[in-house]
């Protein structure tokens, strides 16, 4: 059960507060929003490494990777990151260029050598596949399948 005697509310509890400390209070909370606002203004100003990069790129197009380093030198761009930039307006027009170009017919791929299927041979297409689970379900099993084609291989040896 509660003491109803004992309850303080917030108003009470803010009455016995010295005035000086809440208006202390309230002050370092004002700086902190002014200094958060000028944080993020400034952070709004100041390019980023890759935008710096691309627009150096821009004005020097002959520029090597160790030239637009020792350009942006000041603001701490690397190597790495002259190459991460450039790879990415790479793959950018990649991307650009394969959009634009119309989509070209593909050509049925060619009989696989290879079952893996991690193999970066010659792929296998759906009426391949169809026939395989059409010999397998003939065979009976994954087992007598292979079975099956090591005594073919065999006889075609002879």
């Amino acid at each position: 059960m509660v003491d109803m005697e004992r309850v303080v509310t917030l108003d009470e509890l803010m009455d016995r507060v010295p005035e000086d400390l809440v208006r202390d209070a309230e002050n370092r909370k004002q700086e902190a929003i002014i200094q958060n606002n000028t944080r993020e203004g400034s952070m709004t100003k100041e390019l980023s490494k890759a935008k710096r990069i691309r627009e150096h790129m821009d004005k020097h197009p002959e520029a090597r990777n160790k030239d637009i380093v020792d350009a942006l030198e000041g603001f701490g761009v690397t190597a790495a990151d002259v190459a991460n930039v450039k790879s990415q307006m790479k793959r950018a027009e990649g991307k650009a260029s394969s959009k634009a170009s119309a989509p070209k017919p593909k050509a049925a791929p060619a009989a696989a050598n290879s079952t893996a299927l991690t193999s970066t041979g010659p792929t296998i297409n759906w009426r391949e596949l169809d026939a395989g689970v059409a010999f397998v379900k003939a065979a009976g099993s994954i087992q007598r399948a292979q079975h099956l084609l090591i005594i073919i291989e065999q006889i075609k040896a002879c």
